[in-house]
């Protein structure tokens, strides 16, 4: 099979060359009062030009495919989930935490929406906030300590 880019240059070397001998020829045309020879130059230039544009699209077409090709053959990493104290977050690689209800809502889509940064309470609990759902998660949960109780019996 012929290397397409090594054929993509060839004919895009034969294309310019062309391009430019009709462009010579148009000029010398125009000295002449053959409406034929005119018209028929003038038709060659718009043909030229349609291989021009077709070339331009396969060769988008080709870089496209390319693309997709790579795609196939090296995938992008899934992300894995890991469970941080009490709750699960999605990881890909070392980046991370991301918001597992918002990866898992849509199998399509698995958008990967990075939480806050983590965040102690007073009370010790940390937790993070993803930005998109709203939804906090808990790492470690201290619950509030009660009211303090009065002391009874005594007075000042």
């Amino acid at each position: 099979m012929a290397d397409p880019i090594g054929l993509a240059s060839l004919v895009l070397s034969i294309t310019a060359k062309t391009t430019e001998a009709l462009n010579a020829l148009r000029e010398r045309a125009q000295r002449s009062k053959d409406i034929d020879i005119k018209d028929q130059i003038n038709t060659l230039y718009d043909d030229v030009l349609q291989l021009k544009e077709v070339m331009s699209r396969l060769l988008d077409e080709n870089k496209q495919l390319h693309r997709q090709l790579e795609e196939h053959q090296h995938p992008p990493e899934a992300p894995t989930i890991r469970q941080v104290g009490g709750t699960n977050y999605y990881f890909k690689g070392h980046e991370g935490p991301f918001c597992q209800p918002c990866y898992d809502v849509d199998p399509k889509a698995k958008r990967l929406v990075a939480l806050s940064p983590q965040q102690v309470t007073q009370y010790g609990s940390i937790g993070r906030t993803c930005p998109v759902c709203k939804q906090t998660f808990h790492e470690k949960k201290v619950d509030a300590p009660s009211s303090p109780t009065p002391q009874v019996g005594k007075w000042s």
